[in-house]
């Protein structure tokens, strides 16, 4: 898969992140399919994944690439939408 994200204000590198968006939303999608996941949880998910979108727009800024600790950070909103997926499918 390619490391190009899309975004608001264009393609950025940023490594990783483009599969495990691919996988939480995979992972959500299953929720919704087995009724583990509500509406209203879809709708917390979706913000906070359009959260994080907004943020690596902004890592992007002028230069077209996210940098190490711009990444680290990334990851770490990443972290919190799984950990959020998993708190909600178990509920």
């Amino acid at each position: 898969m390619s490391n190009l994200i899309s975004t608001a204000n264009g393609n950025v590198f940023a490594p990783g992140l483009k599969d495990r968006a691919a996988n939480q939303h995979a992972r959500a999608a299953q929720g919704v399919a087995s009724g583990s996941l509500t509406g209203s949880e879809v709708g917390v998910l979706k913000d906070m994944r359009s959260d994080a979108r907004a943020s690596l727009a902004e890592a992007k800024g002028n230069n077209g690439w996210v940098g190490p600790k711009e990444r680290k950070e990334l990851h770490q909103d990443m972290n919190s939408i799984s950990q959020t997926i998993y708190a909600l499918k178990h509920n």
